[in-house]
Protein backbone atom coordinates (compact mmCIF):
# COMPACT_ATOMS: atom_id res chain seq x y z
CA UNK A 1 0.00 0.00 0.00
CA UNK A 2 3.31 2.55 0.03
CA UNK A 3 3.25 4.79 -2.47
CA UNK A 4 6.49 7.07 -1.84
CA UNK A 5 6.61 10.25 -2.97
CA UNK A 6 9.90 11.88 -3.43
CA UNK A 7 11.53 14.63 -1.12
CA UNK A 8 11.84 16.71 -3.98
CA UNK A 9 8.25 16.64 -4.77
CA UNK A 10 7.85 16.58 -1.05
CA UNK A 11 9.22 20.09 -0.73
CA UNK A 12 8.62 21.75 -4.14
CA UNK A 13 4.84 21.37 -3.33
CA UNK A 14 4.96 22.20 0.36
CA UNK A 15 6.92 25.37 -0.46
CA UNK A 16 3.97 26.91 -2.79
CA UNK A 17 1.55 27.07 0.61
CA UNK A 18 4.37 29.48 1.70
CA UNK A 19 3.27 32.25 -1.19
CA UNK A 20 -0.32 30.91 -0.69
CA UNK A 21 0.18 32.01 3.00
CA UNK A 22 1.81 35.40 2.66
CA UNK A 23 -1.51 36.72 0.73
CA UNK A 24 -3.75 34.54 3.09
CA UNK A 25 -2.28 35.52 6.21
CA UNK A 26 -1.27 39.18 5.23
CA UNK A 27 -4.96 39.42 4.47
CA UNK A 28 -6.42 37.71 7.65
CA UNK A 29 -3.77 39.67 9.64
CA UNK A 30 -3.68 43.41 8.59
CA UNK A 31 -6.83 44.13 6.28
CA UNK A 32 -9.41 44.67 9.21
CA UNK A 33 -6.13 47.27 11.09
CA UNK A 34 -5.54 48.54 7.49
CA UNK A 35 -9.31 49.41 6.94
CA UNK A 36 -9.85 50.90 10.07
CA UNK A 37 -6.48 52.37 11.26
CA UNK A 38 -5.05 53.43 7.91
CA UNK A 39 -7.78 53.99 5.63
CA UNK A 40 -9.69 55.43 8.17
CA UNK A 41 -13.21 53.63 7.44
CA UNK A 42 -15.92 52.82 10.51
CA UNK A 43 -14.92 48.89 12.10
CA UNK A 44 -19.01 47.81 10.66
CA UNK A 45 -17.79 49.02 6.93
CA UNK A 46 -14.31 47.49 7.43
CA UNK A 47 -16.27 44.42 8.21
CA UNK A 48 -18.96 44.56 5.47
CA UNK A 49 -16.23 44.92 2.88
CA UNK A 50 -13.69 42.13 4.43
CA UNK A 51 -16.83 39.90 4.65
CA UNK A 52 -17.97 40.38 1.35
CA UNK A 53 -15.18 39.93 0.09
CA UNK A 54 -14.55 36.47 1.47
CA UNK A 55 -18.10 35.36 0.82
CA UNK A 56 -17.25 36.08 -3.13
CA UNK A 57 -14.34 33.46 -2.93
CA UNK A 58 -16.49 31.16 -0.70
CA UNK A 59 -19.04 31.75 -4.16
CA UNK A 60 -16.29 31.28 -6.67
CA UNK A 61 -14.42 28.18 -5.19
CA UNK A 62 -16.63 25.56 -6.18
CA UNK A 63 -16.86 26.44 -9.49
CA UNK A 64 -13.33 26.94 -9.71
CA UNK A 65 -12.49 23.95 -8.69
CA UNK A 66 -15.37 22.38 -11.30
CA UNK A 67 -13.30 24.00 -13.85
CA UNK A 68 -10.51 22.74 -12.77
CA UNK A 69 -11.24 19.18 -12.45
CA UNK A 70 -11.72 19.62 -16.28
CA UNK A 71 -9.11 21.17 -17.50
CA UNK A 72 -6.41 18.67 -19.79
CA UNK A 73 -3.68 20.42 -20.86
CA UNK A 74 0.55 19.18 -20.63
CA UNK A 75 0.54 20.52 -17.23
CA UNK A 76 -2.45 18.43 -16.00
CA UNK A 77 -4.93 20.14 -14.81
CA UNK A 78 -4.04 22.16 -11.56
CA UNK A 79 -0.83 24.09 -12.38
CA UNK A 80 -1.47 25.95 -15.30
CA UNK A 81 -3.93 28.15 -12.92
CA UNK A 82 -0.67 28.30 -10.39
CA UNK A 83 1.40 29.29 -13.22
CA UNK A 84 -0.43 32.29 -14.91
CA UNK A 85 -2.58 33.65 -12.10
CA UNK A 86 0.25 34.05 -9.41
CA UNK A 87 1.27 37.34 -11.37
CA UNK A 88 -2.10 38.82 -11.40
CA UNK A 89 -2.61 37.83 -7.97
CA UNK A 90 0.67 39.46 -7.06
CA UNK A 91 -0.62 42.61 -8.70
CA UNK A 92 -4.05 42.30 -6.97
CA UNK A 93 -2.43 42.00 -3.71
CA UNK A 94 -0.49 45.08 -3.84
CA UNK A 95 -3.61 47.26 -5.05
CA UNK A 96 -5.42 45.67 -2.15
CA UNK A 97 -2.90 47.82 0.39
CA UNK A 98 -2.87 50.95 -1.43
CA UNK A 99 -4.81 53.94 0.42
CA UNK A 100 -6.97 55.38 -2.73
CA UNK A 101 -7.57 59.40 -2.58
CA UNK A 102 -11.71 58.98 -2.48
CA UNK A 103 -13.85 59.47 0.25
CA UNK A 104 -17.44 58.59 1.53
CA UNK A 105 -19.26 56.29 -0.97
CA UNK A 106 -17.18 56.05 -3.43
CA UNK A 107 -13.69 55.21 -1.40
CA UNK A 108 -16.13 52.21 0.23
CA UNK A 109 -17.12 51.09 -3.14
CA UNK A 110 -13.49 51.53 -4.35
CA UNK A 111 -12.34 49.38 -1.79
CA UNK A 112 -15.31 46.69 -2.45
CA UNK A 113 -14.18 45.82 -5.77
CA UNK A 114 -10.75 46.18 -5.40
CA UNK A 115 -11.51 43.18 -2.55
CA UNK A 116 -13.43 41.62 -5.07
CA UNK A 117 -10.23 41.63 -7.56
CA UNK A 118 -8.22 39.91 -4.96
CA UNK A 119 -10.26 37.30 -4.09
CA UNK A 120 -11.03 36.08 -7.18
CA UNK A 121 -6.97 36.16 -7.76
CA UNK A 122 -6.46 34.33 -5.08
CA UNK A 123 -9.23 31.69 -5.94
CA UNK A 124 -7.54 31.28 -9.51
CA UNK A 125 -4.62 30.49 -7.57
CA UNK A 126 -5.23 28.47 -4.40
CA UNK A 127 -8.26 25.90 -5.35
CA UNK A 128 -5.98 24.50 -8.00
CA UNK A 129 -2.76 24.02 -5.54
CA UNK A 130 -5.03 22.98 -2.69
CA UNK A 131 -6.69 20.04 -5.03
CA UNK A 132 -2.69 18.63 -5.96
CA UNK A 133 -2.65 16.76 -2.57
CA UNK A 134 -4.98 14.25 -3.93
CA UNK A 135 -3.25 14.15 -7.64
CA UNK A 136 -0.06 13.62 -5.80
CA UNK A 137 -0.77 10.27 -4.01
CA UNK A 138 -3.30 8.30 -2.60
CA UNK A 139 -1.70 6.64 0.36
CA UNK A 140 -2.73 8.18 3.62
CA UNK A 141 0.68 8.64 5.24
CA UNK A 142 2.17 9.88 2.36
CA UNK A 143 -0.51 12.68 2.28
CA UNK A 144 -0.13 13.21 6.03
CA UNK A 145 4.07 13.62 4.76
CA UNK A 146 3.38 15.72 2.14
CA UNK A 147 0.94 18.25 4.37
CA UNK A 148 3.25 18.22 6.78
CA UNK A 149 5.63 19.72 4.16
CA UNK A 150 2.96 21.93 3.18
CA UNK A 151 1.73 23.12 6.65
CA UNK A 152 5.67 24.00 7.84
CA UNK A 153 5.91 26.04 4.78
CA UNK A 154 2.51 27.74 5.06
CA UNK A 155 3.27 28.46 9.23
CA UNK A 156 6.52 30.15 7.66
CA UNK A 157 4.74 32.13 5.09
CA UNK A 158 2.28 32.92 8.06
CA UNK A 159 5.41 33.18 10.55
CA UNK A 160 6.74 35.72 7.89
CA UNK A 161 4.19 38.06 7.14
CA UNK A 162 2.84 38.13 10.70
CA UNK A 163 6.77 38.47 12.92
CA UNK A 164 8.35 41.25 9.76
CA UNK A 165 4.80 42.45 8.40
CA UNK A 166 4.78 45.46 10.88
CA UNK A 167 8.52 45.83 10.89
CA UNK A 168 8.45 45.99 6.90
CA UNK A 169 5.49 48.59 7.39
CA UNK A 170 7.37 51.39 9.44
CA UNK A 171 10.93 50.52 7.85
CA UNK A 172 9.92 51.53 4.79
CA UNK A 173 6.75 53.64 5.74
CA UNK A 174 9.19 56.05 7.79
CA UNK A 175 6.21 56.89 10.30
CA UNK A 176 3.79 56.90 7.15
CA UNK A 177 2.04 53.69 7.90
CA UNK A 178 -0.04 53.76 4.09
CA UNK A 179 3.57 54.04 2.58
CA UNK A 180 5.02 50.80 4.35
CA UNK A 181 1.90 48.77 3.28
CA UNK A 182 2.84 49.21 -0.32
CA UNK A 183 6.41 47.55 0.07
CA UNK A 184 4.75 44.97 2.20
CA UNK A 185 2.38 43.93 -0.87
CA UNK A 186 5.13 44.27 -3.20
CA UNK A 187 8.03 42.84 -1.33
CA UNK A 188 5.08 39.68 -0.74
CA UNK A 189 4.23 39.53 -4.15
CA UNK A 190 7.26 39.35 -5.69
CA UNK A 191 8.44 36.29 -3.00
CA UNK A 192 4.86 34.32 -3.97
CA UNK A 193 5.74 34.43 -7.68
CA UNK A 194 8.94 32.98 -7.54
CA UNK A 195 7.96 30.29 -5.22
CA UNK A 196 4.97 29.17 -6.61
CA UNK A 197 6.99 29.05 -9.93
CA UNK A 198 9.32 26.68 -8.64
CA UNK A 199 5.87 24.20 -7.50
CA UNK A 200 4.45 24.19 -11.19
CA UNK A 201 7.77 23.22 -12.48
CA UNK A 202 8.76 20.64 -9.99
CA UNK A 203 5.55 19.27 -9.06
CA UNK A 204 4.10 16.04 -11.32
CA UNK A 205 0.33 15.31 -11.49
CA UNK A 206 -0.45 11.75 -12.07
CA UNK A 207 -1.78 11.04 -15.13
CA UNK A 208 -5.52 11.67 -15.55
CA UNK A 209 -7.95 8.62 -14.57
CA UNK A 210 -10.91 9.62 -15.88
CA UNK A 211 -11.54 11.17 -19.25
CA UNK A 212 -12.35 14.86 -19.89
CA UNK A 213 -16.33 13.17 -20.97
CA UNK A 214 -16.73 10.67 -18.19
CA UNK A 215 -16.16 13.21 -15.31
CA UNK A 216 -19.64 13.55 -13.30
CA UNK A 217 -21.86 16.96 -13.88
CA UNK A 218 -22.35 19.24 -11.00
CA UNK A 219 -24.95 17.90 -9.77
CA UNK A 220 -23.66 14.10 -9.32
CA UNK A 221 -20.68 15.81 -7.51
CA UNK A 222 -22.88 17.36 -4.76
CA UNK A 223 -25.25 15.00 -4.71
CA UNK A 224 -21.56 12.57 -3.74
CA UNK A 225 -20.18 15.54 -1.59
CA UNK A 226 -23.53 15.78 0.85
CA UNK A 227 -23.54 11.68 1.48
CA UNK A 228 -19.95 11.79 2.52
CA UNK A 229 -20.51 12.07 6.26
CA UNK A 230 -16.91 11.72 6.97
CA UNK A 231 -16.63 14.67 4.95
CA UNK A 232 -18.79 17.19 7.16
CA UNK A 233 -17.26 16.08 10.08
CA UNK A 234 -13.63 17.50 9.35
CA UNK A 235 -15.68 20.12 7.88
CA UNK A 236 -17.67 21.44 10.09
CA UNK A 237 -14.92 21.03 13.26
CA UNK A 238 -12.63 23.58 10.89
CA UNK A 239 -15.11 25.94 10.03
CA UNK A 240 -16.10 26.36 13.60
CA UNK A 241 -12.63 26.32 14.72
CA UNK A 242 -11.13 28.65 11.62
CA UNK A 243 -14.21 31.62 12.06
CA UNK A 244 -14.23 31.54 15.88
CA UNK A 245 -10.45 31.45 16.10
CA UNK A 246 -10.35 34.13 13.49
CA UNK A 247 -12.32 36.49 16.54
CA UNK A 248 -8.88 35.92 18.51
CA UNK A 249 -6.16 36.49 15.46
CA UNK A 250 -8.18 39.56 14.07
CA UNK A 251 -8.25 40.96 17.50
CA UNK A 252 -4.62 40.63 18.52
CA UNK A 253 -3.50 43.79 16.64
CA UNK A 254 -6.57 45.90 18.66
CA UNK A 255 -5.39 44.21 21.75
CA UNK A 256 -2.07 44.85 21.71
CA UNK A 257 -2.35 48.50 20.53
CA UNK A 258 -5.22 49.38 22.96
CA UNK A 259 -4.90 47.60 25.91
CA UNK A 260 -1.67 46.64 26.71
CA UNK A 261 0.13 49.79 24.95
CA UNK A 262 2.30 47.98 22.55
CA UNK A 263 1.85 48.39 19.12
CA UNK A 264 5.80 48.74 18.67
CA UNK A 265 6.16 45.21 19.52
CA UNK A 266 3.73 43.76 17.32
CA UNK A 267 6.20 42.42 15.08
CA UNK A 268 7.41 40.16 18.07
CA UNK A 269 3.82 39.34 19.62
CA UNK A 270 2.55 37.96 15.90
CA UNK A 271 5.82 36.50 14.84
CA UNK A 272 5.34 34.53 18.81
CA UNK A 273 2.22 33.15 17.74
CA UNK A 274 2.78 32.39 14.58
CA UNK A 275 6.39 31.26 15.24
CA UNK A 276 5.24 28.38 17.79
CA UNK A 277 2.84 27.23 15.28
CA UNK A 278 5.79 26.89 12.60
CA UNK A 279 7.69 24.94 15.34
CA UNK A 280 5.26 22.97 16.52
CA UNK A 281 3.92 21.71 13.03
CA UNK A 282 6.75 18.71 12.70
CA UNK A 283 5.60 17.53 16.20
CA UNK A 284 2.16 17.31 15.47
CA UNK A 285 2.80 15.61 12.24
CA UNK A 286 4.76 12.99 14.24
CA UNK A 287 2.42 12.16 16.93
CA UNK A 288 -0.61 12.27 13.51
CA UNK A 289 1.55 9.26 12.40
CA UNK A 290 2.06 7.56 15.72
CA UNK A 291 -1.49 7.66 17.62
CA UNK A 292 -3.59 8.81 14.22
CA UNK A 293 -4.99 11.57 12.90
CA UNK A 294 -8.25 11.70 15.14
CA UNK A 295 -6.85 11.00 18.14
CA UNK A 296 -4.12 14.33 17.60
CA UNK A 297 -6.92 16.13 16.90
CA UNK A 298 -8.30 15.53 20.31
CA UNK A 299 -5.43 16.15 21.94
CA UNK A 300 -4.59 19.47 20.43
CA UNK A 301 -8.09 20.62 20.65
CA UNK A 302 -7.69 19.83 24.56
CA UNK A 303 -4.50 22.19 24.31
CA UNK A 304 -5.70 25.11 22.57
CA UNK A 305 -8.41 25.01 25.59
CA UNK A 306 -6.27 25.45 28.07
CA UNK A 307 -4.19 28.12 26.11
CA UNK A 308 -7.38 30.47 25.56
CA UNK A 309 -8.53 29.15 29.32
CA UNK A 310 -5.36 30.86 30.47
CA UNK A 311 -5.86 34.07 28.00
CA UNK A 312 -9.56 35.19 29.65
CA UNK A 313 -8.52 34.43 33.12
CA UNK A 314 -4.49 35.33 33.42
CA UNK A 315 -4.99 39.37 34.41
CA UNK A 316 -1.87 40.10 31.04
CA UNK A 317 0.19 43.47 32.08
CA UNK A 318 3.28 43.16 30.12
CA UNK A 319 5.25 41.76 26.97
CA UNK A 320 6.64 38.90 28.53
CA UNK A 321 3.40 37.29 30.03
CA UNK A 322 1.71 37.79 26.39
CA UNK A 323 4.36 35.84 24.35
CA UNK A 324 4.59 33.17 27.12
CA UNK A 325 0.39 32.80 26.25
CA UNK A 326 0.77 33.11 22.46
CA UNK A 327 3.54 30.39 22.21
CA UNK A 328 1.04 27.90 23.94
CA UNK A 329 -1.76 29.03 21.74
CA UNK A 330 0.17 28.86 18.85
CA UNK A 331 1.79 25.45 19.41
CA UNK A 332 -1.87 23.93 19.76
CA UNK A 333 -2.70 25.91 16.91
CA UNK A 334 0.24 23.72 15.40
CA UNK A 335 -1.98 20.80 14.75
CA UNK A 336 -5.02 22.25 12.79
CA UNK A 337 -3.31 22.59 9.29
CA UNK A 338 -1.50 19.34 9.43
CA UNK A 339 -4.39 17.33 10.30
CA UNK A 340 -7.43 19.00 8.36
CA UNK A 341 -5.61 18.77 5.22
CA UNK A 342 -4.22 15.34 5.39
CA UNK A 343 -7.69 14.02 6.61
CA UNK A 344 -9.81 16.04 3.92
CA UNK A 345 -8.18 13.65 0.71
CA UNK A 346 -8.73 10.88 2.63
CA UNK A 347 -12.61 11.64 2.66
CA UNK A 348 -12.36 12.24 -0.99
CA UNK A 349 -11.38 8.09 -1.00
CA UNK A 350 -14.68 7.86 1.30
CA UNK A 351 -17.17 9.38 -1.07
CA UNK A 352 -15.75 7.49 -4.26
CA UNK A 353 -15.91 4.12 -2.36
CA UNK A 354 -19.79 5.28 -1.11
CA UNK A 355 -20.90 6.68 -4.45
CA UNK A 356 -18.41 5.48 -7.70
CA UNK A 357 -17.67 9.14 -8.00
CA UNK A 358 -14.34 10.59 -7.49
CA UNK A 359 -14.49 14.69 -6.42
CA UNK A 360 -11.07 15.37 -5.84
CA UNK A 361 -10.77 19.44 -6.76
CA UNK A 362 -15.01 19.91 -6.71
CA UNK A 363 -14.55 18.69 -2.93
CA UNK A 364 -11.95 20.94 -2.02
CA UNK A 365 -14.10 24.22 -3.60
CA UNK A 366 -17.27 23.12 -2.05
CA UNK A 367 -14.97 22.86 0.85
CA UNK A 368 -13.59 26.40 0.62
CA UNK A 369 -16.59 27.64 -0.52
CA UNK A 370 -18.39 26.66 3.45
CA UNK A 371 -15.28 27.75 4.94
CA UNK A 372 -14.96 31.26 3.71
CA UNK A 373 -18.23 31.97 3.68
CA UNK A 374 -18.45 31.34 7.13
CA UNK A 375 -15.22 33.64 7.56
CA UNK A 376 -17.29 36.36 5.70
CA UNK A 377 -19.90 36.01 8.02
CA UNK A 378 -17.29 35.98 11.43
CA UNK A 379 -16.25 39.07 10.49
CA UNK A 380 -19.07 40.45 9.33
CA UNK A 381 -19.94 39.94 12.35
CA UNK A 382 -16.96 41.09 14.16
CA UNK A 383 -17.31 44.66 12.21
CA UNK A 384 -20.53 45.03 13.99
CA UNK A 385 -19.20 43.81 17.31
CA UNK A 386 -16.55 45.84 17.59
CA UNK A 387 -19.06 48.79 16.90
CA UNK A 388 -21.21 47.54 19.30
CA UNK A 389 -18.67 47.90 22.11
CA UNK A 390 -17.67 51.20 21.43
CA UNK A 391 -14.30 50.79 19.42
CA UNK A 392 -12.91 53.56 17.88
CA UNK A 393 -9.96 53.27 15.37
CA UNK A 394 -7.06 55.37 16.84
CA UNK A 395 -8.23 56.66 19.85
CA UNK A 396 -8.08 55.53 23.62
CA UNK A 397 -10.74 53.19 24.37
CA UNK A 398 -12.70 52.86 28.03
CA UNK A 399 -12.29 50.09 29.98
CA UNK A 400 -15.63 48.61 29.19
CA UNK A 401 -14.43 48.26 25.31
CA UNK A 402 -10.97 46.74 26.53
CA UNK A 403 -12.72 44.13 28.37
CA UNK A 404 -15.22 43.09 25.93
CA UNK A 405 -12.33 43.14 23.21
CA UNK A 406 -10.92 40.45 25.89
CA UNK A 407 -14.15 38.76 26.18
CA UNK A 408 -14.53 38.51 22.22
CA UNK A 409 -11.15 37.01 21.94
CA UNK A 410 -11.34 34.18 24.07
CA UNK A 411 -15.01 32.57 24.96
CA UNK A 412 -15.97 32.76 21.30
CA UNK A 413 -12.41 30.14 20.44
CA UNK A 414 -13.43 28.51 23.50
CA UNK A 415 -16.58 27.39 23.39
CA UNK A 416 -15.53 26.89 18.94
CA UNK A 417 -12.34 24.04 20.68
CA UNK A 418 -14.99 22.75 22.97
CA UNK A 419 -17.56 21.98 19.42
CA UNK A 420 -14.81 20.98 17.21
CA UNK A 421 -13.35 18.45 19.95
CA UNK A 422 -17.22 16.48 20.12
CA UNK A 423 -16.96 16.41 16.58
CA UNK A 424 -13.75 14.97 15.97
CA UNK A 425 -14.97 12.55 18.32
CA UNK A 426 -17.20 10.82 15.78
CA UNK A 427 -14.46 11.00 12.98
CA UNK A 428 -14.63 7.08 11.41
CA UNK A 429 -11.38 7.05 9.39
CA UNK A 430 -8.29 5.56 10.40
CA UNK A 431 -5.18 4.23 8.57
CA UNK A 432 -6.79 0.77 8.42
CA UNK A 433 -10.32 1.79 7.23
CA UNK A 434 -8.76 4.36 4.47
CA UNK A 435 -6.05 1.47 2.96
CA UNK A 436 -9.28 -0.86 2.89
CA UNK A 437 -11.60 1.97 0.84
CA UNK A 438 -8.16 2.06 -1.37
CA UNK A 439 -7.84 -1.77 -1.86
CA UNK A 440 -11.71 -2.08 -2.95
CA UNK A 441 -11.50 0.87 -5.56
CA UNK A 442 -8.40 -0.39 -7.22
CA UNK A 443 -10.74 -3.86 -7.36
CA UNK A 444 -13.75 -1.95 -8.74
CA UNK A 445 -11.29 -0.36 -11.61
CA UNK A 446 -9.74 -3.89 -12.26
CA UNK A 447 -13.18 -5.44 -12.58
CA UNK A 448 -14.21 -2.75 -15.07
CA UNK A 449 -11.29 -2.75 -17.37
Amino acid sequence: MTESVSNRIRAAYGVGDYAICLYWSGVSLYLLYFYTDIVGISPFAAGLIYGLGIMWDAFTDPFMGFLAERTRSRMGSYRPYIHYGSIPLALSFILLLWVPPFEGTFLIIFLLVVNLIHRTCFTIVSVPYSSLTARITDDSDERTILTSSRMLSAALGTFSISALGFPVVLYFGGGQESLGFIYLGILSGLIAICILKITVYVVEERKFRTKKEELPTFSEVAKSVSRNYPFWIVFSAIIILISTFLMFNNNLIYFTKYALELHEYQGQILGTLNGATLFAVPFWAYVALKIGKKNTWLVAMITLFIGFFIFYYYPIKDLNTLLYILAFIGFGNGATGVLFWSMLPDTIEYGEWKSGIRTESSLYGFMTFAQKGAIAIAVFILGIALTNIGFEPNQEQSEDTLKALKDLMSIIPLVGVCISFVLLYFYPIDKTLHEKLVRDIESRQVSNV
